[in-house]
């Protein structure tokens, strides 16, 4: 099945994120906070690719249309212990 992500910017660190997968469109909040780059410790990473990577990593685990409206990526990092090594790795 093909999965299109298009990611555009709101605000500073808050993206939309459209998904289409299969006849399934789906919009998504993506907030990244300070503490979450922190947490990530990569230098200056390009958001909009890293806001990718965070949409794409959910998206091997689960349709669009299970991925939450409202992302908080500092909140993925405490319920996924998975999350961050993996998106380190995707994004170096």
């Amino acid at each position: 099945m093909s999965t299109d992500v298009r990611i555009m910017p709101m605000a500073a660190h808050e993206y939309a994120a459209e998904v289409h997968e299969g006849a399934e469109t789906t919009r998504h909040h993506v907030v990244l906070s300070e503490g979450f780059f922190d947490d990530l410790a990569l230098v200056e990473p390009d958001e909009p690719t890293l806001v990718g990577e965070i949409i794409r990593y959910l998206l091997d685990r689960e349709p669009n249309t299970s991925v939450p409206r409202e992302l908080d990526a500092a909140r993925l990092v405490a319920e996924d212990p998975e999350f961050l090594p993996e998106l380190r790795r995707r994004l170096t």
